[in-house]
């Protein structure tokens, strides 16, 4: 549902939510200190059932940016460095629309022709589109591909010596490996790899069957990732009893033809003569809105105060759970109390003592908490590319995500290598022997740092380590260390007051960023770009190129999209990915992109993942 179609009652509960919880002095004592129980008090609310886990683009998400704003608003923050005055709560809200997943229209309709015969099925019962294929209509005869898998690396290719231009591939889900969870095949039995390799393949379209194990009438259990990257081909779902139906007449059954692939783990690919199909599929992605909530406090110093530290951290989680949990079939709220209520409410304790000590500051302060982080660091990079202040005014960025767990007082900061001041500046901290700190020197990171930090902005990220509850309906208030989060945000205090009355510019560094380790599957090789994990189909955008990567060597650049890789047309980031796995370290590829409206080839030597 788009939410802001119902505003005005959104508008009106989080109105009356924020005056309740304001007003309450029996649930809370305000403070211009930082205090563990106003704390405790902003994370039991933006972590509580109510909001239902602030999935970006709903109305729990709405409701916590309301919140968030009427503290802004009660510690006297501007809605922007424009203003004049303080505003009303929807002033302080920065909305942007992103692509929130996929919808089914009502042209999804499978057909086929046995021996002459014509037979329809039945959406949702016979067959289902599966959410990442692409809308189209297509015609043509079946070929039977067994698993779909094109793995010549590991000496295994469905798609040999057969040709599919013009047909439609008809595979079963899984891999020969499947009752091996060690399998090497294993790694490619993905719908979105399979449907990649059916493409290069030549196909026009795809039908799975669901493996037969899990039932004559069954259709596959897909868990949508509600990624917007469509796979360029028409891809549906049908159960084994459908596909019977499609091998009437031959000399093969769905059962034997599956147990002889596994048992063999040996390619049994063949055209079906006199069967063809009718596919026709309609989807298309869907657009929300969501939010980041923006304070502005101005500084003081007259050749600093146009200079900002943007002091920031992302309030939405996984709402009812779906992609990114770690629970995936369980549907339930996700609380997100230490991901992130705890950094949100650490930079509203922040923004509260800045505010009540305005005075002291030099540089300005946005405070900025900001929507869709989990989809991808949406929010944060609609700010860079939108800033209030422009980035080259932005003095340092200091982010706040997941700070609740502090355990054996072991504190890390992230971004290390990202200025030469930040040494001295947080080691001379009065708080600095209080932590046990480990340093990472890295600007990149699943986190809103890194927009930043790819716009040259020195960054900060404070984090107190993952658990067992992370991306878990498990993560609620009542397992915060709220002790603890008194004194780390204390501690970022004492370094953000610093950096706004700090003497010089703040110069920024490039940081070495290591190379990924492990993690892919059977790929080896090193290029050096980070993907845009949310971008649309039509390529795969590249938003960061490592230092002295490949990737920069060959000419790569932020913001390009590479179309094609070798001899492999790249749709998506997932295409990408599979790409890789045909490669060794040392190949010169060929790599085409697309860089605003230019296509250029360039070659790039890869290197080795270690």
């Amino acid at each position: 549902m788009n939410y802001l179609k119902i505003i005005p009652v959104f508008i009106f509960v989080a109105i009356v939510s924020v005056l309740l919880l304001q007003s309450d002095e029996t649930e809370i004592q305000r403070s211009e200190t930082i205090t563990k129980d106003e704390l405790s008090h902003h994370v039991h609310y933006l972590a509580s059932d109510e909001l239902e886990g602030r999935r970006a683009g709903t109305q729990g998400a709405y409701q916590a940016a309301q919140y968030i704003a009427g503290e802004f608003i009660s510690y006297g923050l501007l809605p922007s460095p424009d203003a004049e005055s303080v505003g009303e709560t929807e002033d302080y809200l920065q909305s942007f629309e992103f692509s929130s997943g996929v919808e089914y229209g009502e042209d999804n309709t499978l057909t086929v022709s046995v021996n002459g015969e014509k037979i329809s099925f039945t959406i949702d019962q016979d067959f289902k589109t599966l959410p990442f294929s692409s809308s189209a209509s297509v015609s043509g005869e079946l070929v039977f591909a067994g698993f779909g898998i094109s793995a010549a690396s590991d000496d295994y290719d469905d798609y040999e010596n057969i040709s599919l231009d013009g047909k439609i591939a008809l595979i079963f889900q899984g891999s020969p490996d499947i009752e091996d969870p060690h399998g090497i095949l294993n790694q490619y039995a993905t719908p979105r790899n399979k449907t990649f390799a059916a493409r290069e393949a030549g196909a026009e379209g795809l039908i799975i069957i669901t493996q037969p194990t899990a039932g004559e009438e069954a259709l596959m259990r897909l868990r949508d990732d509600r990624n917007p990257a469509l796979s360029g081909l028409p891809v549906v779902n049908i159960t084994p009893n459908v596909a019977a139906k499609l091998l009437k007449g031959s000399d093969y059954n769905v059962d034997d033809l599956y147990n002889k692939l596994i048992e063999t783990r040996t390619p049994n690919s063949f055209i079906m003569s006199r069967v063809t199909a009718d596919i026709q599929t309609d989807v298309y992605t869907v657009s929300s809105t969501d939010n980041n909530v923006i304070g502005f406090l101005p500084g003081n110093h007259p050749d600093k105060k146009d200079e900002v530290l943007v002091i920031g951290a992302h309030y939405d989680h996984l709402g009812w759970g779906g992609q990114g949990s770690m629970a995936p079939n369980e549907h339930a709220i996700h609380n997100g109390a230490d991901d992130n209520a705890s950094g949100t409410a650490g930079m509203l304790e922040l923004a509260q003592k800045f505010a009540a000590n305005r005075g002291e500051i030099d540089r300005s302060i946005l405070f900025i908490a900001f929507g869709a982080e989990e989809l991808g660091l949406i929010g944060s990079q609609y700010y860079v590319e939108n800033p209030y202040i422009p980035n080259e005014q932005t003095a340092a960025m200091i982010n706040l995500d997941m700070i609740g767990r502090l355990q054996n007082d072991e504190l890390t900061i992230f971004g290390f290598g990202t200025s030469p001041i930040w040494d001295d500046l947080i080691e001379s901290s009065t708080y600095y022997d209080d932590f046990a700190i480990r340093t990472n020197p890295d600007g990149l990171g699943p986190s809103d740092h890194a927009s930043f930090y790819r716009n040259d902005v020195p960054v900060l990220f404070f984090h107190t380590g993952l658990h067992g509850d992370y991306h878990r309906p498990s993560d609620t208030a009542d397992k915060i260390n709220y002790e603890g989060m008194e004194r780390i945000v204390t501690y970022v205090y004492d370094i953000a007051r610093t950096i706004t009355t700090y003497e010089e510019q703040i110069a920024f560094t490039r940081a070495d960023s290591p190379r990924p380790q492990g993690g892919m599957g059977n790929i080896k090789v090193y290029v050096g770009t980070m993907p845009d994990y949310v971008g649309e189909s039509g390529g795969m955008k590249v938003t960061e190129v490592r230092n002295d990567s490949p990737a920069e060597k060959a000419g790569i650049e932020s913001g390009d999209v590479i179309i094609k890789f070798g001899d492999k047309t790249i749709e998506n980031v997932y295409d990408y990915t599979y790409a890789l796995s045909d490669f060794e370290p040392g190949d010169v590829v060929e790599v085409v992109i697309k860089r605003d409206d230019t296509e250029m080839m360039l070659e790039v030597e890869l290197g080795s993942r270690r």
